[in-house]
């Protein structure tokens, strides 16, 4: 499960946990006053308590992926014209979103957005993320497979293009690791890996067999926009 999925997964089942909760607590305080058993009202207390940890913890959850999102966001503010770059974007029958796309005249680019820190291993397809605890204790973080993540929504991209537009083109594949506590050891990776004060040299510099024009660029700009969530 990738990062934003994982994001999303969880704060839908804090606002689950936190309705069950609270509705369960309402029932006991209810209880509670009409049949003047006072253990219930202690009960629906810790229900209360259980609510607000919930919804803590997914909004934490969410705060940790947004604040690399904004990170690199703010470093493709620096792209000027004729880039076009687009945010949070949640195609048809899509898992997930990708964080970022960007149309430029040199291609087309798919950004993914990670904000792991520990010692990040990755043997092409194969991650790992070592990290350690507050008492000190290394244990195995829940990197998943962001290279095959990004790689999917690349080709999901490119097969929407292809089939609304009928341009054939390849859509690259970027994770941008954004924690400044995230050591990378990269072997034979499958996606461009960057960090983000790289991305837009990355971008401009870019070789491709790809010429869109001004015309390719603002049909594949109506095209996506509108399935920003910021659009």
């Amino acid at each position: 499960m990738s990062q934003g999925e994982k994001a999303n997964a969880e704060r839908k089942t804090a606002r689950t946990t936190s309705v069950i909760f609270t509705f369960l607590a309402l029932l006991l305080l209810f209880l509670g006053a009409t049949t003047k058993y006072s253990p219930l009202y202690y009960v629906a207390f810790l229900l209360f308590i259980f609510t607000g940890l919930a919804l803590v913890s997914g909004a934490r959850t969410w705060s940790i992926g947004a604040q690399g999102e904004e990170t690199v966001a703010h470093y493709l503010s620096f792209l000027d014209a004729p880039y076009r770059v687009i945010h949070d974007i949640i195609l048809p029958e899509m898992r997930g979103n990708i964080d970022h796309v960007v149309l430029g005249p040199n291609g087309v680019f798919a950004i993914e957005t990670k904000n792991h820190k520990g010692f990040i291993t990755c043997n092409g397809d194969s991650w790992l993320q070592h990290k350690v605890g507050q008492g000190g204790t290394p244990y195995l973080g829940n990197i998943g497979c962001p290279s095959k993540q990004v790689k999917r929504y690349a080709i999901l991209l490119k097969n929407i293009i292809q089939d609304k537009l009928n341009i054939n083109l390849y859509v690259n594949g970027i994770l941008v690791f954004t924690n400044r506590e995230a050591k990378l050891r990269m072997n034979n990776p499958t996606v461009i890996i960057l960090k983000p004060n790289q991305l837009c040299n990355f971008i401009k510099t870019h070789q491709s067999e790809a010429a869109l024009s001004e015309e390719e660029l603002a049909e594949l700009e109506a095209l996506i926009r509108p399935h920003s969530q910021f659009h």
